[in-house]
């Protein structure tokens, strides 16, 4: 990779590292964007795509993008792309003098091994950040079934473990993986916070009140990727009940991913043209738009070992932007957003999506109003002007002189035991 002649010594101060397309990955983004607070120069490793230059300035951040693609298969494919990652960035950070004075390393998974490649920094002084976007023992066991998944998240829990130990700072999404991390014991203190994936206004701008208007057609949509995980084929025979009952039901899906050929094809086989739209992804600044022209967001993640665990983003984009939610009644879902801020059914269960279809068609404007107003008062205590405040000051910690002084002491004593 050459890189040498557009980069230059010691340029980068803050480092982030990503399995993923920057800045399309929001999560990514909005910390990074975060960051240049801090006065430092700040800079990412991500993949690149197709006529993507391999470094780039954007928004005062330096990307350096290396080659690789992000693919769903088999086991021995995600080893090969990961580990084909993995190393590059290991050698970059080891060997490029823009990296030189890297202060702070943060590794995005997954996967969790990235972080090998941030220990070259570390030998040399820099202190590292483990950002889990996912859990990844509990990914394996949903990813691969049976005994192979049974090995995968045996080996994934030592490599947690591992990199949790590793690292000055643990970062989680939400409350249930935090409280999950302490019954996995790393043998030491743990310093460990919170980042829920809320949006940044930046993106979405401020939040907008509910209009719960009834003169909008009953469109639901959904964005994002298109696995079986996500169970847009329990919403697409939602909707062919519902239209069966009577009830004008339009689905929209926004987004792109291995199911997208047979969602498509169970739509024709229900006889759904023109009731179910699948639209191609959009730039984020555009999305934000398109959500607001639907009636509803609708959110049919199937329950396994991971989701149990999980707080969906695009659940948190439409409750920021006023829109009704009719989400699967995952624990996290109703830890977060209570009993009655959103349209709940069985997850899996079309007939039960079915009738929650049919109680939001009747619902009137002012309870539909009213549910979004209560999705946004429950997430108002994470919104992402609170997280980014938490992200600030872990890192005033991680810049600062490496003394033992009063504040250090409190540091430690606030630290999270890890039994």
């Amino acid at each position: 990779m050459s890189t040498h002649a557009t980069l230059r010594r010691g340029a980068i101060e803050i480092l982030h590292i990503a399995y993923t397309r920057f800045p399309a990955d929001t999560r990514v983004k909005r910390e990074v964007e975060a960051l240049l607070a801090t006065g430092r120069r700040v800079g990412v490793i991500a993949l690149q795509n197709s006529g993507e230059a391999a470094v780039e300035r954007w928004r005062d951040i330096t990307i350096v993008r290396v080659p690789g693609r992000k693919s769903r298969g088999a086991v021995g494919a995600y080893v090969v792309e990961y580990g084909s990652f993995v190393w590059r960035c290991r050698r970059l950070v080891a060997r490029h003098p823009a990296f030189a004075n890297v202060r702070v390393v943060h590794v995005h998974t997954l996967p969790d091994f990235l972080l090998w490649a941030a220990l070259p920094a570390q030998r040399r002084g820099a202190r590292l950040v483990f950002d889990m976007h996912e859990i990844f023992p509990e990914f394996a066991r949903s990813k691969f079934p049976g005994l192979l998944g049974r090995t995968v998240a045996s080996i994934a829990g030592v490599i947690e473990r591992w990199a949790r130990r590793r690292s000055d700072l643990t970062i989680t999404v939400n409350e249930p993986i935090d409280e999950l991390l302490t019954t996995r014991p790393i043998g030491r203190l743990e310093r460990r916070i919170v980042l829920h994936n809320t949006p940044d206004q930046a993106d979405f701008g401020h939040v907008t009140s509910p209009s719960g208007d009834a003169a909008i057609p009953l469109e639901f949509i959904y964005h994002g990727t298109l696995t079986f995980l996500y169970g847009l084929d329990v919403a697409i025979r939602a909707i062919a009940l519902s239209r069966d009952r009577g009830v004008d039901a339009h689905l929209t899906i926004l987004g792109d991913g291995p199911q997208r050929y047979a969602l498509r094809r169970l739509a024709e086989q229900l006889g759904l043209a023109g009731c179910v739209s699948f639209e191609s992804p959009i730039p984020q600044p555009a999305l934000p738009a398109r959500l607001r022209r639907c009636a509803a967001g609708i959110v049919p993640t199937r329950i396994d070992e991971m989701t149990q665990y999980s707080l969906s983003t695009k659940l948190l984009e439409y409750v920021h932007l006023g829109l009704p939610v009719l989400a699967a009644s995952l624990p996290s879902y109703r830890r977060y957003l209570g009993e009655n801020a959103l349209w709940y059914w069985t997850p899996g269960d079309s007939q039960d999506l079915t009738r929650a279809i049919a109680e939001f068609a009747i619902a009137s404007p002012e309870d539909r109003r009213h549910r979004a107003r209560l999705a946004q008062e429950a997430v108002a205590p994470i919104v992402w002007i609170r997280e980014q405040a938490k992200l600030l000051a872990a890192y005033d910690e991680l810049l600062a002189p490496r003394v033992a002084s009063a504040s250090t002491a409190a540091t430690r004593s606030a630290a999270r035991p890890s039994p």
